[in-house]
């Protein structure tokens, strides 16, 4: 096993290689896939929904009792499902207030306001309205300004109904504080809670489309890395000297052939392990259920993560036996590498590319290797997973590779020739 040996050694010496393309730029697809995988993945907000509380502040400009009262069921009402600010009736005080967003919506109520509402309430024309001032930076302020129409409304109901009073100010206060005691009593019950139902499936589709995701961006860097340190491994046996010295050693030649691409295997899988690891450890460290996922669909994606890292492989070779330098080579793998990104649906949707970039996609490995854990996981291009689809996509992967090998045994021997 020295041939073995000696092309792992060969590969550990590149460590500036090992380091950027191996390490970091894996780190670099995982900051990527991270937004998109937290962002798919939230078991927190699987069953409950939050309702954003706005800050309101209810001025008072209404002396009389009947004022207070309603100023005061008022601000209950809000408190409910907002957060009610104590502000000074000053100019600068409010303006201060809603230019620095402390506050999100402030309700006026002018003098003698209860009174005349009264009024129009007896009489059967439209109750006035209170000044209100939003904020500019925030949608919570039009929204609470909903919350107080709704208010208004069922107090002229509340007053409408209840029995005549001599004072109109105070029919208001007492329909005004009934609301609130009304809406404080339905939340309390629970009769306003909001449930998400129907979820289940909606959970594992972003389990899984989070992993598709990650799985798909991160054999970017895995393509580039195992195509550069292969081709370089390669291309160290193929130096003359080197070469002419296997070639009169004790060791046959198919041995030796054998130890070489067992090095290119066991590299791979190495790369692939790792890759995978990171893939699945993202989920976890993001909140992720992985028992969404079923055992086979992470089975079906990883072999087909291993196809495209082998692919990569033969890649790598082809590039040696075409006689590349480190520098061709570095600048071949890191361009076919962006032109499979951006064309196989690592980076977008297929739905959202142009016909060019789909066409251009399917002549490279990794539209099939897409495809394919699209198929493994009924995520994406998929409506449900396909073993059949699945295995077509991951057989289309491995022809590219053997052609790569191909390919580079003919120009390999045609050098050779060539050079007596």
């Amino acid at each position: 096993m020295t041939t073995f040996k000696a092309g792992w050694r060969i590969i550990a010496a590149h460590k500036l290689y090992m380091t950027f393309y191996v390490v970091w730029l894996c780190v670099m697809m995982v900051m990527m896939s991270f937004a998109v995988v937290s962002g798919s993945v939230r078991d927190d907000d699987k069953t409950v929904f939050t309702t954003a509380r706005a800050s309101v502040a209810v001025v008072n400009r209404d002396e009389s009792a009947a004022g207070r009262a309603l100023a005061e069921s008022m601000r209950r009402y809000f408190a409910v499902s907002n957060t009610v600010v104590e502000l000074n009736d000053q100019p600068m005080v409010l303006q201060n207030a809603v230019a620095t967003d402390h506050v999100d919506l402030i309700a006026i109520v002018p003098e003698g306001y209860a009174s005349d509402f009264g009024k129009d309430c007896r009489r059967g024309t439209a109750v006035p309205k209170l000044s209100t001032v939003t904020s500019y930076s925030s949608s919570l302020g039009a929204m609470s300004q909903m919350e107080i129409d709704a208010f208004l409304d069922n107090v002229r109901i509340s007053a409408v109904a209840s029995s005549p009073r001599s004072d109109d100010g105070t029919v208001v206060a007492v329909a005004a504080g009934q609301v609130a005691k009304g809406k404080q009593t339905a939340t309390a019950s629970g009769s306003q809670k909001t449930r998400v139902v129907g979820v289940g499936t909606r959970d594992a589709a972003s389990e899984a489309t989070g992993f598709a995701f990650t799985i798909k961006i991160i054999c970017y860097a895995a393509f580039i890395a195992v195509t550069v340190l292969i081709s370089v491994a390669a291309s160290a046996f193929s130096e003359t000297n080197r070469r002419r010295r296997l070639a009169v050693c004790a060791t046959p030649q198919s041995g030796i052939g054998l130890q070489q691409v067992l090095v290119c295997i066991t590299f791979s899988a190495a790369v692939w392990a790792l890759y995978m690891m990171v893939s699945i450890g993202l989920l976890a460290f993001c909140g992720a259920d992985l028992n969404a996922i079923p055992l086979a669909g992470y089975a079906m994606a990883g072999l087909a993560a291993f196809a495209v890292i082998l692919t990569a492989a033969c890649f790598g070779y082809l590039l040696s036996a075409a006689g590349f330098s480190e520098i061709a080579v570095n600048g071949a793998a890191n361009v076919v590498g962006l032109i499979i990104m951006f064309t196989s649906g690592m980076a977008f949707s297929p739905s959202i590319m142009p016909r060019s970039l789909i066409v251009i996609g399917k002549l490279l490995p990794g539209w099939w290797y897409c495809m394919s854990v699209d198929n493994a996981l009924g995520v994406g291009t998929a409506q449900h997973p396909d073993a059949m689809a699945w295995a077509q996509g991951v057989g289309l992967v491995m022809l590219f590779g053997v052609a790569f090998i191909c390919l580079g045994l003919a120009i390999r021997r045609i050098r050779m020739v060539d050079r007596g």
